[in-house]
Protein backbone atom coordinates (compact mmCIF):
# COMPACT_ATOMS: atom_id res chain seq x y z
CA UNK A 1 0.00 0.00 0.00
CA UNK A 2 2.93 2.30 0.64
CA UNK A 3 4.63 1.66 -2.36
CA UNK A 4 1.15 2.54 -3.80
CA UNK A 5 0.92 5.73 -1.99
CA UNK A 6 3.73 7.82 -3.70
CA UNK A 7 5.91 7.55 -6.60
CA UNK A 8 8.57 4.96 -6.48
CA UNK A 9 11.99 5.16 -6.17
CA UNK A 10 12.82 4.26 -9.69
CA UNK A 11 9.98 6.56 -11.09
CA UNK A 12 12.09 8.98 -8.59
CA UNK A 13 15.26 8.36 -10.24
CA UNK A 14 14.03 8.72 -13.86
CA UNK A 15 12.80 12.11 -13.23
CA UNK A 16 15.69 13.05 -11.66
CA UNK A 17 17.41 11.66 -14.36
CA UNK A 18 15.43 13.63 -16.67
CA UNK A 19 15.85 16.82 -15.26
CA UNK A 20 19.52 16.36 -15.05
CA UNK A 21 20.01 15.93 -18.69
CA UNK A 22 17.72 18.68 -19.34
CA UNK A 23 19.72 20.84 -16.82
CA UNK A 24 22.89 20.36 -19.08
CA UNK A 25 21.19 20.45 -22.40
CA UNK A 26 19.51 23.96 -21.76
CA UNK A 27 23.04 24.83 -20.25
CA UNK A 28 24.37 23.66 -23.90
CA UNK A 29 21.94 26.16 -25.15
CA UNK A 30 23.02 29.04 -23.39
CA UNK A 31 26.40 29.03 -24.75
CA UNK A 32 25.22 28.60 -28.14
CA UNK A 33 23.18 31.78 -27.48
CA UNK A 34 26.19 33.92 -27.14
CA UNK A 35 28.11 34.63 -30.04
CA UNK A 36 31.67 36.15 -28.69
CA UNK A 37 34.26 38.64 -30.04
CA UNK A 38 37.42 37.10 -31.87
CA UNK A 39 41.40 37.17 -30.27
CA UNK A 40 44.47 35.77 -32.28
CA UNK A 41 43.74 32.05 -31.65
CA UNK A 42 39.94 32.23 -33.01
CA UNK A 43 41.30 33.97 -36.16
CA UNK A 44 44.74 31.21 -36.51
CA UNK A 45 41.91 28.34 -36.35
CA UNK A 46 39.88 29.79 -38.88
CA UNK A 47 42.78 30.62 -40.97
CA UNK A 48 43.81 27.25 -40.42
CA UNK A 49 40.14 25.62 -41.95
CA UNK A 50 40.35 28.21 -44.73
CA UNK A 51 43.73 26.78 -46.37
CA UNK A 52 42.96 23.63 -45.57
CA UNK A 53 39.65 24.27 -47.64
CA UNK A 54 41.51 25.72 -50.20
CA UNK A 55 43.84 22.43 -49.81
CA UNK A 56 47.09 23.69 -48.38
CA UNK A 57 48.07 24.19 -44.94
CA UNK A 58 49.88 27.37 -45.81
CA UNK A 59 47.72 30.21 -44.19
CA UNK A 60 49.93 33.32 -47.00
CA UNK A 61 46.29 34.70 -47.61
CA UNK A 62 44.74 34.99 -43.96
CA UNK A 63 48.68 35.23 -42.54
CA UNK A 64 47.57 39.02 -41.49
CA UNK A 65 44.10 37.85 -40.00
CA UNK A 66 46.15 36.59 -36.74
CA UNK A 67 48.93 36.94 -34.88
CA UNK A 68 49.51 33.17 -33.93
CA UNK A 69 51.19 31.87 -37.03
CA UNK A 70 54.61 30.67 -37.38
CA UNK A 71 57.21 31.12 -40.73
CA UNK A 72 58.83 27.76 -42.37
CA UNK A 73 60.38 27.21 -45.23
CA UNK A 74 59.20 31.04 -46.47
CA UNK A 75 55.57 30.41 -45.57
CA UNK A 76 53.21 31.36 -43.16
CA UNK A 77 51.71 28.80 -40.48
CA UNK A 78 48.74 29.17 -38.19
CA UNK A 79 50.80 27.61 -34.67
CA UNK A 80 47.89 25.63 -33.58
CA UNK A 81 47.48 21.77 -33.38
CA UNK A 82 45.93 20.52 -37.04
CA UNK A 83 43.09 18.53 -35.10
CA UNK A 84 40.41 21.08 -34.22
CA UNK A 85 40.93 22.49 -37.99
CA UNK A 86 40.60 18.83 -39.59
CA UNK A 87 37.80 18.22 -37.93
CA UNK A 88 36.05 21.52 -38.27
CA UNK A 89 37.03 21.92 -42.64
CA UNK A 90 34.63 19.47 -43.89
CA UNK A 91 31.86 21.56 -41.75
CA UNK A 92 33.49 24.76 -43.78
CA UNK A 93 33.08 23.57 -46.78
CA UNK A 94 29.44 22.22 -46.53
CA UNK A 95 28.32 25.81 -44.93
CA UNK A 96 30.53 27.74 -47.56
CA UNK A 97 29.04 25.90 -50.66
CA UNK A 98 25.78 27.03 -48.89
CA UNK A 99 26.09 30.19 -48.75
CA UNK A 100 27.08 30.64 -45.15
CA UNK A 101 29.75 33.50 -45.93
CA UNK A 102 27.19 35.54 -47.44
CA UNK A 103 24.71 34.81 -44.44
CA UNK A 104 27.42 35.35 -42.29
CA UNK A 105 28.26 39.11 -43.50
CA UNK A 106 24.46 39.94 -43.72
CA UNK A 107 24.19 38.86 -39.77
CA UNK A 108 27.72 41.21 -38.93
CA UNK A 109 25.89 44.32 -40.70
CA UNK A 110 22.74 44.36 -38.87
CA UNK A 111 24.49 43.68 -35.76
CA UNK A 112 26.12 46.60 -36.63
CA UNK A 113 23.26 48.69 -37.99
CA UNK A 114 21.93 47.32 -34.47
CA UNK A 115 24.15 49.10 -32.49
CA UNK A 116 26.05 45.91 -31.75
CA UNK A 117 30.09 46.89 -31.42
CA UNK A 118 32.47 44.26 -29.95
CA UNK A 119 33.15 42.42 -33.48
CA UNK A 120 34.93 45.95 -34.90
CA UNK A 121 37.58 47.31 -33.20
CA UNK A 122 36.87 50.85 -31.88
CA UNK A 123 40.43 52.11 -33.50
CA UNK A 124 42.74 50.61 -36.29
CA UNK A 125 45.52 49.25 -34.98
CA UNK A 126 47.44 49.59 -38.09
CA UNK A 127 51.09 48.24 -36.30
CA UNK A 128 49.21 45.09 -36.34
CA UNK A 129 49.08 45.01 -39.98
CA UNK A 130 52.68 45.87 -41.46
CA UNK A 131 51.69 49.66 -40.44
CA UNK A 132 49.22 49.47 -43.36
CA UNK A 133 46.06 51.56 -42.85
CA UNK A 134 44.56 50.00 -46.04
CA UNK A 135 45.35 46.42 -44.75
CA UNK A 136 44.10 47.44 -41.37
CA UNK A 137 40.99 48.36 -42.87
CA UNK A 138 40.10 45.38 -44.76
CA UNK A 139 41.03 42.80 -42.38
CA UNK A 140 39.54 44.44 -39.72
CA UNK A 141 36.34 44.31 -41.90
CA UNK A 142 36.56 40.53 -43.05
CA UNK A 143 37.12 40.20 -38.81
CA UNK A 144 33.44 41.15 -38.69
CA UNK A 145 31.99 39.77 -41.52
CA UNK A 146 33.04 36.13 -40.56
CA UNK A 147 32.37 35.86 -36.89
CA UNK A 148 28.86 34.54 -37.72
CA UNK A 149 30.49 31.89 -39.52
CA UNK A 150 33.36 31.20 -36.73
CA UNK A 151 30.37 31.03 -34.08
CA UNK A 152 28.02 28.91 -36.49
CA UNK A 153 32.32 25.88 -36.35
CA UNK A 154 31.91 26.51 -32.69
CA UNK A 155 28.41 24.76 -32.13
CA UNK A 156 30.60 21.90 -33.65
CA UNK A 157 34.35 22.25 -32.04
CA UNK A 158 33.38 23.67 -28.64
CA UNK A 159 29.55 23.66 -27.40
CA UNK A 160 29.19 20.32 -28.63
CA UNK A 161 32.07 18.84 -27.39
CA UNK A 162 31.26 20.95 -23.74
CA UNK A 163 27.86 19.12 -23.73
CA UNK A 164 29.39 15.73 -24.26
CA UNK A 165 31.83 16.33 -21.45
CA UNK A 166 29.16 17.57 -18.94
CA UNK A 167 26.34 14.42 -19.30
CA UNK A 168 30.13 12.31 -19.46
CA UNK A 169 31.25 14.06 -15.96
CA UNK A 170 27.63 13.06 -14.90
CA UNK A 171 27.23 9.76 -16.03
CA UNK A 172 30.89 8.55 -14.22
CA UNK A 173 29.73 10.62 -11.08
CA UNK A 174 26.64 9.46 -10.73
CA UNK A 175 28.29 5.47 -10.69
CA UNK A 176 30.72 6.35 -8.41
CA UNK A 177 28.17 8.79 -6.22
CA UNK A 178 24.77 8.29 -7.01
CA UNK A 179 22.97 11.53 -6.72
CA UNK A 180 25.59 13.95 -7.65
CA UNK A 181 25.91 13.91 -10.74
CA UNK A 182 24.00 16.48 -11.95
CA UNK A 183 25.54 18.59 -9.62
CA UNK A 184 28.87 17.43 -10.68
CA UNK A 185 28.20 18.13 -14.57
CA UNK A 186 27.04 21.42 -13.81
CA UNK A 187 29.71 22.63 -11.36
CA UNK A 188 32.19 22.33 -14.13
CA UNK A 189 30.31 23.59 -16.47
CA UNK A 190 29.00 26.86 -14.49
CA UNK A 191 31.69 27.46 -12.23
CA UNK A 192 34.95 27.04 -13.85
CA UNK A 193 36.52 28.20 -17.04
CA UNK A 194 34.52 25.59 -19.33
CA UNK A 195 31.64 28.38 -19.08
CA UNK A 196 33.85 30.36 -20.85
CA UNK A 197 35.46 28.59 -23.14
CA UNK A 198 32.78 26.42 -23.83
CA UNK A 199 32.02 29.38 -26.19
CA UNK A 200 35.14 29.91 -28.08
CA UNK A 201 36.34 29.07 -31.10
CA UNK A 202 39.32 27.05 -29.13
CA UNK A 203 40.53 23.15 -29.11
CA UNK A 204 40.79 22.97 -25.01
CA UNK A 205 37.43 21.84 -24.49
CA UNK A 206 37.53 19.46 -27.60
CA UNK A 207 40.71 17.95 -26.45
CA UNK A 208 39.49 17.79 -22.89
CA UNK A 209 36.86 15.95 -23.72
CA UNK A 210 38.74 13.39 -25.93
CA UNK A 211 41.31 12.31 -22.88
CA UNK A 212 38.82 12.26 -20.11
CA UNK A 213 36.76 10.14 -22.54
CA UNK A 214 40.15 7.54 -22.25
CA UNK A 215 39.75 7.70 -18.38
CA UNK A 216 36.23 7.07 -18.09
CA UNK A 217 36.88 4.38 -20.35
CA UNK A 218 39.61 2.92 -18.16
CA UNK A 219 37.63 2.89 -15.31
CA UNK A 220 34.26 1.23 -16.85
CA UNK A 221 37.04 -1.44 -17.91
CA UNK A 222 38.83 -1.93 -14.44
CA UNK A 223 35.13 -2.69 -13.93
CA UNK A 224 34.63 -6.06 -15.60
CA UNK A 225 36.79 -8.32 -16.96
CA UNK A 226 40.56 -7.36 -18.77
CA UNK A 227 39.12 -6.46 -22.07
CA UNK A 228 41.87 -5.27 -24.84
CA UNK A 229 40.31 -3.67 -27.19
CA UNK A 230 39.11 -1.10 -24.42
CA UNK A 231 42.57 -0.42 -23.39
CA UNK A 232 43.29 0.20 -27.13
CA UNK A 233 40.44 2.52 -27.61
CA UNK A 234 41.28 4.62 -24.86
CA UNK A 235 44.89 4.91 -26.24
CA UNK A 236 43.26 6.09 -29.49
CA UNK A 237 41.39 8.76 -27.73
CA UNK A 238 44.17 10.08 -26.05
CA UNK A 239 45.91 10.30 -29.40
CA UNK A 240 43.35 12.30 -30.43
CA UNK A 241 43.22 14.70 -27.37
CA UNK A 242 47.41 15.01 -28.30
CA UNK A 243 46.36 15.98 -31.84
CA UNK A 244 43.71 18.46 -30.64
CA UNK A 245 45.99 19.71 -28.20
CA UNK A 246 49.97 19.46 -27.81
CA UNK A 247 50.12 19.03 -24.31
CA UNK A 248 47.46 16.47 -23.51
CA UNK A 249 50.28 14.02 -24.27
CA UNK A 250 50.91 14.76 -20.75
CA UNK A 251 47.68 13.05 -19.35
CA UNK A 252 48.30 10.60 -21.90
CA UNK A 253 51.08 9.51 -20.24
CA UNK A 254 49.39 9.14 -17.03
CA UNK A 255 46.17 7.81 -18.31
CA UNK A 256 48.77 5.10 -20.02
CA UNK A 257 50.24 3.93 -16.48
CA UNK A 258 46.47 3.67 -14.95
CA UNK A 259 45.64 1.38 -18.21
CA UNK A 260 48.92 -0.15 -17.98
CA UNK A 261 48.98 -1.29 -13.82
CA UNK A 262 45.72 -2.88 -13.02
CA UNK A 263 45.87 -5.36 -10.09
CA UNK A 264 43.33 -7.70 -10.68
CA UNK A 265 44.71 -9.60 -13.67
CA UNK A 266 44.18 -13.30 -14.35
CA UNK A 267 48.01 -14.02 -14.79
CA UNK A 268 50.39 -12.51 -12.45
CA UNK A 269 53.71 -11.42 -13.35
CA UNK A 270 54.34 -7.96 -15.41
CA UNK A 271 53.89 -9.70 -19.07
CA UNK A 272 50.60 -9.05 -18.64
CA UNK A 273 50.53 -5.42 -17.40
CA UNK A 274 53.34 -5.11 -20.48
CA UNK A 275 50.66 -6.02 -23.23
CA UNK A 276 47.99 -3.72 -21.90
CA UNK A 277 50.43 -1.07 -22.16
CA UNK A 278 51.00 -2.07 -25.66
CA UNK A 279 46.96 -2.08 -26.58
CA UNK A 280 47.08 1.32 -25.19
CA UNK A 281 50.52 2.31 -27.01
CA UNK A 282 49.04 0.85 -30.42
CA UNK A 283 45.88 2.81 -29.84
CA UNK A 284 47.81 6.33 -29.01
CA UNK A 285 49.82 6.01 -32.55
CA UNK A 286 46.74 5.72 -34.53
CA UNK A 287 45.40 8.81 -32.98
CA UNK A 288 48.38 10.40 -33.61
CA UNK A 289 48.65 9.72 -37.15
CA UNK A 290 46.59 12.55 -38.14
CA UNK A 291 49.54 14.88 -36.73
CA UNK A 292 52.46 13.10 -38.01
CA UNK A 293 50.61 12.98 -41.46
CA UNK A 294 49.62 16.73 -41.05
CA UNK A 295 53.58 17.73 -40.29
CA UNK A 296 54.72 15.82 -42.99
CA UNK A 297 52.80 17.15 -45.56
CA UNK A 298 53.24 20.49 -44.37
CA UNK A 299 57.03 20.54 -43.25
CA UNK A 300 58.16 17.58 -44.87
CA UNK A 301 58.57 16.01 -41.56
CA UNK A 302 56.59 14.28 -39.29
CA UNK A 303 58.55 15.78 -36.36
CA UNK A 304 58.17 19.11 -37.35
CA UNK A 305 55.47 20.90 -35.70
CA UNK A 306 53.20 24.29 -36.11
CA UNK A 307 55.48 26.15 -33.01
CA UNK A 308 58.68 25.90 -34.67
CA UNK A 309 59.77 29.42 -35.43
CA UNK A 310 56.30 31.36 -33.97
CA UNK A 311 56.32 34.81 -35.08
CA UNK A 312 57.47 37.10 -32.26
CA UNK A 313 57.03 40.77 -34.04
CA UNK A 314 55.27 40.95 -37.27
CA UNK A 315 56.96 44.82 -38.57
CA UNK A 316 56.14 45.06 -41.89
CA UNK A 317 56.64 41.71 -43.23
CA UNK A 318 54.05 39.68 -40.60
CA UNK A 319 57.63 37.66 -39.61
CA UNK A 320 59.91 39.96 -38.98
CA UNK A 321 60.92 38.41 -35.51
CA UNK A 322 61.03 34.60 -34.95
CA UNK A 323 61.13 32.53 -32.03
CA UNK A 324 58.30 33.34 -29.63
CA UNK A 325 58.33 29.93 -28.13
CA UNK A 326 62.10 29.20 -28.68
CA UNK A 327 63.08 29.55 -25.54
CA UNK A 328 63.87 25.67 -23.61
CA UNK A 329 61.29 23.13 -25.07
CA UNK A 330 58.75 25.20 -27.14
CA UNK A 331 58.67 27.78 -24.38
CA UNK A 332 58.29 25.70 -21.17
CA UNK A 333 61.61 26.35 -18.86
CA UNK A 334 62.47 25.99 -15.70
CA UNK A 335 59.06 25.59 -12.79
CA UNK A 336 58.62 29.75 -11.74
CA UNK A 337 57.80 29.87 -7.88
CA UNK A 338 56.22 33.75 -8.52
CA UNK A 339 54.29 31.83 -11.64
CA UNK A 340 53.02 28.87 -9.32
CA UNK A 341 51.57 32.32 -7.03
CA UNK A 342 50.19 33.75 -9.99
CA UNK A 343 48.14 30.78 -11.34
CA UNK A 344 46.82 30.20 -8.34
CA UNK A 345 46.57 33.70 -6.40
CA UNK A 346 46.82 36.04 -8.83
CA UNK A 347 43.59 38.21 -10.44
CA UNK A 348 43.17 36.03 -12.85
CA UNK A 349 44.76 33.33 -10.37
CA UNK A 350 42.65 30.08 -10.76
CA UNK A 351 41.53 29.43 -7.48
CA UNK A 352 40.68 33.70 -7.12
CA UNK A 353 38.32 33.12 -10.50
CA UNK A 354 36.78 29.87 -9.65
CA UNK A 355 37.27 28.87 -6.08
CA UNK A 356 35.50 25.82 -6.11
CA UNK A 357 38.54 24.09 -7.74
CA UNK A 358 39.42 24.16 -3.84
CA UNK A 359 36.27 22.23 -3.21
CA UNK A 360 36.88 19.89 -6.15
CA UNK A 361 40.52 18.94 -5.13
CA UNK A 362 39.56 18.04 -1.76
CA UNK A 363 36.62 15.83 -2.80
CA UNK A 364 39.37 14.34 -4.65
CA UNK A 365 41.11 13.16 -0.88
CA UNK A 366 37.73 12.22 -0.06
CA UNK A 367 37.86 9.44 -3.17
CA UNK A 368 40.89 8.27 -2.23
CA UNK A 369 40.18 7.47 1.34
CA UNK A 370 37.07 5.93 0.11
CA UNK A 371 39.26 3.26 -1.62
CA UNK A 372 40.00 4.94 -5.24
CA UNK A 373 43.43 5.02 -4.91
CA UNK A 374 44.23 4.66 -8.58
CA UNK A 375 41.69 6.83 -10.38
CA UNK A 376 42.40 9.58 -7.36
CA UNK A 377 46.64 9.14 -8.02
CA UNK A 378 45.63 9.29 -11.68
CA UNK A 379 43.69 12.60 -11.41
CA UNK A 380 46.27 14.19 -8.77
CA UNK A 381 49.59 13.47 -11.09
CA UNK A 382 47.60 15.25 -14.03
CA UNK A 383 46.68 17.90 -11.88
CA UNK A 384 50.26 18.24 -10.75
CA UNK A 385 52.09 17.82 -14.06
CA UNK A 386 50.02 20.56 -15.91
CA UNK A 387 50.43 22.67 -13.28
CA UNK A 388 53.93 22.07 -13.47
CA UNK A 389 54.42 22.40 -17.18
CA UNK A 390 52.62 25.60 -16.79
CA UNK A 391 54.42 27.15 -14.27
CA UNK A 392 57.25 27.08 -16.57
CA UNK A 393 56.06 28.63 -19.64
CA UNK A 394 56.83 32.02 -20.70
CA UNK A 395 52.90 32.97 -20.96
CA UNK A 396 51.29 31.21 -18.17
CA UNK A 397 47.88 32.51 -18.45
CA UNK A 398 47.88 31.86 -22.21
CA UNK A 399 47.22 35.46 -23.20
CA UNK A 400 44.73 37.85 -22.38
CA UNK A 401 42.23 34.84 -21.16
CA UNK A 402 39.86 34.82 -18.02
CA UNK A 403 41.99 32.18 -16.40
CA UNK A 404 45.08 30.24 -16.70
CA UNK A 405 43.52 28.28 -19.84
CA UNK A 406 46.40 25.61 -19.94
CA UNK A 407 45.03 24.71 -16.60
CA UNK A 408 41.46 23.05 -19.23
CA UNK A 409 42.20 19.91 -18.92
CA UNK A 410 42.63 19.14 -15.61
CA UNK A 411 39.15 20.85 -14.78
CA UNK A 412 37.08 17.27 -16.03
CA UNK A 413 39.34 15.01 -13.39
CA UNK A 414 38.52 17.42 -10.47
CA UNK A 415 34.90 17.74 -11.37
CA UNK A 416 35.03 14.07 -10.20
CA UNK A 417 35.37 15.40 -6.98
CA UNK A 418 32.59 17.61 -6.88
CA UNK A 419 30.19 15.09 -6.36
CA UNK A 420 32.23 13.84 -2.78
CA UNK A 421 32.18 17.81 -2.55
CA UNK A 422 28.39 18.00 -2.61
CA UNK A 423 27.54 15.36 -0.51
CA UNK A 424 30.42 15.98 2.43
CA UNK A 425 30.32 20.14 2.57
CA UNK A 426 27.54 20.89 0.77
CA UNK A 427 27.24 24.76 1.94
CA UNK A 428 30.43 25.38 1.49
CA UNK A 429 30.51 23.85 -2.43
CA UNK A 430 27.10 26.02 -3.06
CA UNK A 431 28.98 29.43 -2.11
CA UNK A 432 32.01 28.67 -4.02
CA UNK A 433 30.07 27.51 -6.73
CA UNK A 434 27.99 30.68 -6.69
CA UNK A 435 31.26 32.59 -6.40
CA UNK A 436 32.92 31.09 -9.89
CA UNK A 437 29.41 31.11 -11.60
CA UNK A 438 29.14 35.05 -11.24
CA UNK A 439 32.67 36.15 -12.35
CA UNK A 440 32.65 33.41 -15.46
CA UNK A 441 29.29 34.95 -16.23
CA UNK A 442 30.80 38.48 -16.07
CA UNK A 443 33.63 37.24 -18.17
CA UNK A 444 31.52 35.03 -20.34
CA UNK A 445 28.60 38.28 -21.22
CA UNK A 446 31.13 40.96 -21.09
CA UNK A 447 34.70 40.50 -22.60
CA UNK A 448 36.50 37.32 -21.52
CA UNK A 449 39.40 38.07 -23.56
CA UNK A 450 40.83 40.88 -21.69
CA UNK A 451 43.74 41.30 -23.65
CA UNK A 452 46.37 43.21 -22.52
CA UNK A 453 44.22 45.04 -20.15
CA UNK A 454 42.53 44.02 -16.54
CA UNK A 455 39.50 42.87 -15.16
CA UNK A 456 38.17 45.88 -14.44
CA UNK A 457 36.49 45.52 -18.24
CA UNK A 458 34.43 43.57 -17.05
CA UNK A 459 32.72 46.42 -14.78
CA UNK A 460 33.71 49.03 -17.55
CA UNK A 461 31.40 47.48 -20.39
CA UNK A 462 28.49 46.41 -18.31
CA UNK A 463 28.37 50.24 -16.81
CA UNK A 464 28.21 50.77 -20.87
CA UNK A 465 25.78 48.94 -21.91
CA UNK A 466 28.09 46.81 -24.09
CA UNK A 467 28.04 43.58 -23.84
CA UNK A 468 29.02 40.50 -26.46
CA UNK A 469 26.66 39.56 -28.84
CA UNK A 470 23.84 37.02 -29.09
CA UNK A 471 21.81 35.18 -31.43
CA UNK A 472 19.72 38.72 -30.62
CA UNK A 473 22.22 40.56 -32.00
CA UNK A 474 22.15 39.29 -35.53
CA UNK A 475 18.28 40.78 -35.87
CA UNK A 476 19.15 44.14 -35.04
CA UNK A 477 18.69 44.07 -31.10
CA UNK A 478 22.02 45.42 -30.36
CA UNK A 479 24.70 43.80 -27.76
CA UNK A 480 23.08 45.35 -24.43
CA UNK A 481 20.75 44.12 -21.41
CA UNK A 482 18.11 43.42 -23.38
CA UNK A 483 19.58 40.78 -25.41
CA UNK A 484 21.76 39.38 -22.08
CA UNK A 485 18.61 38.95 -19.74
CA UNK A 486 17.55 35.96 -22.15
CA UNK A 487 20.77 34.42 -21.56
CA UNK A 488 20.54 34.93 -17.30
CA UNK A 489 17.13 33.57 -17.79
CA UNK A 490 18.90 30.45 -19.34
CA UNK A 491 21.24 29.92 -16.97
CA UNK A 492 18.48 29.99 -13.93
CA UNK A 493 16.76 27.51 -15.70
CA UNK A 494 19.10 25.05 -15.71
CA UNK A 495 20.35 26.03 -11.72
CA UNK A 496 16.57 25.18 -11.53
CA UNK A 497 16.43 21.90 -13.28
CA UNK A 498 19.75 21.04 -11.81
CA UNK A 499 18.86 21.52 -8.22
CA UNK A 500 15.11 19.21 -8.90
CA UNK A 501 17.79 16.72 -9.88
CA UNK A 502 20.02 16.54 -7.10
CA UNK A 503 17.00 17.36 -4.44
CA UNK A 504 17.67 18.82 -0.86
CA UNK A 505 21.10 19.48 0.50
CA UNK A 506 21.94 19.30 3.94
CA UNK A 507 23.92 22.65 3.99
CA UNK A 508 23.10 23.46 7.55
CA UNK A 509 26.09 21.14 9.08
CA UNK A 510 28.62 23.00 7.38
CA UNK A 511 27.42 26.58 7.05
CA UNK A 512 29.74 28.17 9.20
CA UNK A 513 32.69 26.13 7.05
CA UNK A 514 30.35 27.56 4.13
CA UNK A 515 30.15 31.19 5.52
CA UNK A 516 33.97 31.46 6.62
CA UNK A 517 35.40 30.10 3.04
CA UNK A 518 33.22 32.94 1.68
CA UNK A 519 34.88 35.56 3.71
CA UNK A 520 38.11 33.96 2.57
CA UNK A 521 37.44 34.37 -1.00
CA UNK A 522 36.03 38.22 -0.91
CA UNK A 523 39.73 38.53 1.05
CA UNK A 524 41.35 36.83 -1.56
CA UNK A 525 39.71 38.61 -4.30
CA UNK A 526 39.69 42.06 -2.94
CA UNK A 527 42.83 42.41 -1.28
CA UNK A 528 44.94 39.31 -1.92
CA UNK A 529 45.48 39.16 -5.13
CA UNK A 530 45.98 42.90 -5.31
CA UNK A 531 48.65 42.73 -3.35
CA UNK A 532 50.11 40.06 -5.73
CA UNK A 533 49.47 40.88 -8.69
CA UNK A 534 50.56 39.87 -12.02
CA UNK A 535 53.39 40.22 -14.28
CA UNK A 536 52.43 41.99 -17.84
CA UNK A 537 51.92 39.24 -20.16
CA UNK A 538 52.49 41.95 -23.08
CA UNK A 539 55.45 44.96 -23.53
CA UNK A 540 58.63 46.04 -23.06
CA UNK A 541 59.07 45.22 -19.65
CA UNK A 542 57.47 41.69 -18.63
CA UNK A 543 58.83 42.63 -15.17
CA UNK A 544 55.42 45.06 -14.24
CA UNK A 545 52.91 43.98 -12.35
CA UNK A 546 49.79 44.72 -12.81
CA UNK A 547 48.07 45.28 -9.32
CA UNK A 548 44.54 45.96 -10.64
CA UNK A 549 41.71 43.16 -9.30
CA UNK A 550 38.60 42.23 -9.68
CA UNK A 551 36.06 45.05 -9.69
CA UNK A 552 34.81 45.28 -6.42
CA UNK A 553 31.45 45.48 -8.19
CA UNK A 554 31.69 42.04 -9.54
CA UNK A 555 32.84 40.26 -5.68
CA UNK A 556 29.81 42.28 -3.28
CA UNK A 557 27.57 41.01 -6.17
CA UNK A 558 29.29 37.52 -5.72
CA UNK A 559 29.18 37.59 -2.49
CA UNK A 560 25.47 38.62 -2.08
CA UNK A 561 24.17 36.08 -4.66
CA UNK A 562 26.26 33.25 -2.78
CA UNK A 563 24.20 34.34 0.41
CA UNK A 564 21.44 34.17 -1.15
CA UNK A 565 22.18 30.83 -3.05
CA UNK A 566 22.75 29.86 0.76
CA UNK A 567 19.65 30.84 2.33
CA UNK A 568 17.47 29.31 -0.72
CA UNK A 569 19.32 26.07 0.26
CA UNK A 570 18.66 26.12 3.61
CA UNK A 571 15.11 26.83 3.08
CA UNK A 572 14.69 24.12 1.17
CA UNK A 573 16.51 21.86 4.06
CA UNK A 574 13.93 22.52 6.60
CA UNK A 575 10.77 22.38 4.05
CA UNK A 576 11.96 18.52 3.51
CA UNK A 577 12.54 17.71 6.96
CA UNK A 578 9.11 19.25 7.46
CA UNK A 579 7.51 17.10 5.25
CA UNK A 580 9.52 13.68 6.55
CA UNK A 581 8.42 14.70 10.02
CA UNK A 582 4.68 14.79 8.66
CA UNK A 583 4.76 12.10 6.60
CA UNK A 584 6.20 9.99 10.01
CA UNK A 585 3.14 11.45 11.37
CA UNK A 586 0.62 10.31 9.22
CA UNK A 587 0.92 6.64 10.57
CA UNK A 588 -0.38 3.52 8.66
CA UNK A 589 -3.89 4.52 8.85
CA UNK A 590 -3.30 7.52 7.00
CA UNK A 591 -1.46 6.21 4.64
CA UNK A 592 -3.71 3.15 3.90
CA UNK A 593 -6.53 5.57 3.09
CA UNK A 594 -4.06 7.05 0.92
CA UNK A 595 -3.68 4.40 -0.91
Amino acid sequence: MSVAASPTADARARSRRRNGIAAICVLAFGWAFVMQSLGWAQTSYFAFVKALGDGTAQIDDYHWETRDKSWINGRFYSVKAPGLPLLTTPAYLLLKAAGAEQLSSSAADRARRGGAKLWTYKALNISAYGYNPQRAREVTRQLEVQAPLIWALGLLTSVLPALGLLLLIRSVSERVLPGYGTAAALTLGMSTMVMVFASQFFGHILASLAVFAAFALLMRERRGPPRPTLVGLAGLLAGLAVTIEYPLALAGIVIGLYAMLRGDLPKPGFVPKLWRGFAYAAGVIIGALPLFAYNQWAFGSPTTNSYSNAVDDQGFSGHDTLGLNSDGFFGIGVPDPQAALELLLAPRGIITITPVVIAGLYGVWLMRKKGQRAETNVIIAIVALFFIYDTGYWLPFGGGTPGPRFLIPTLPFIALGFAEAWRRIPATTLVLSACGFVVMTAALVTYPLVGAGNLYQWQERALDNTFQHTILSTFGLGDGWPTIIPLLAIFIAAIWLGARATGALAVRADTRLALWSLAAWALLALALSRLLGERASYGNNPEAVNHAGMPVALVVLAVLVSGACLLLARRAERLGADRGQSQDQQGPTSLARDA
